[in-house]
């Protein structure tokens, strides 16, 4: 893929969703396409948290602890995008939707790929202006969970926004929740993954 057209494909997801992904789709039609491209997001993406971590203390001077090994970063991003692709297709199936997990991860790796475009952006932001590169993380959050919201509309036809992004919210921290018990029931912890 080239840069004009990932910009022309990022420029599509946020002004017509549904054609986007109809793009996206027939771009990774194949399983062996799916999984390449997967495997290229979550490796940057291990990559581009490493340099988040790196470039946050040096310049806040704040201490992190040990650096999360990039391979542990790349196993959890990982596991947490098939989950959210499972998430995507199957409870918007429950909600009458016709979407396939198939579609659905093809969706969430290319809205990882616009994620790792705007975590660029933000380094470069926070070698200039600190604050704001900063402040950067929590729009970055709002531009993921409406992301996810147009793409499963677009992925299972929904046409209330609202409602679908209501969705997306319920089951975005009602998984956070299960998933942070999880991790206490079985004696894992953020301190204890920094230290593997």
């Amino acid at each position: 893929m080239t840069l004009a057209l990932y910009l022309q494909l990022v420029r599509l997801s946020f002004t017509d969703p549904i054609a986007a992904s109809v793009r996206v789709t027939r771009l990774l039609d194949r399983p062996a396409a799916r999984w390449l491209a997967f495997g290229a997001v979550i490796a940057v993406g291990a990559a581009l948290g490493l340099l988040s971590e790196i470039l946050f203390s040096l310049i806040t001077g704040i201490d992190l602890g040990p650096a999360v090994s990039p391979f542990l970063m790349a196993a959890i991003q990982g596991a947490l995008l098939l989950y959210s692709a499972f998430a995507m297709a199957f409870f918007g199936r429950q909600f009458g939707g016709q979407g396939r997990f198939g579609d659905a991860f093809a969706l969430m790796v290319w809205i990882q790929a616009i994620m790792l475009g705007a975590q660029l952006v933000q380094a470069a932001v926070m070698l200039l202006f600190p604050i704001i590169g900063v402040l950067m993380t929590l729009a970055l959050f709002g531009v993921l969970l409406w992301l996810i919201t147009l793409f499963t509309a677009a992925l299972h036809g929904f046409e209330n926004l609202l409602l679908t992004g209501a969705g997306v919210l319920v089951v975005f921290f009602g998984s956070a929740m299960l998933i942070g018990s999880g991790l206490l029931a079985t004696g894992l912890s953020p301190a204890l993954l920094t230290e593997s």
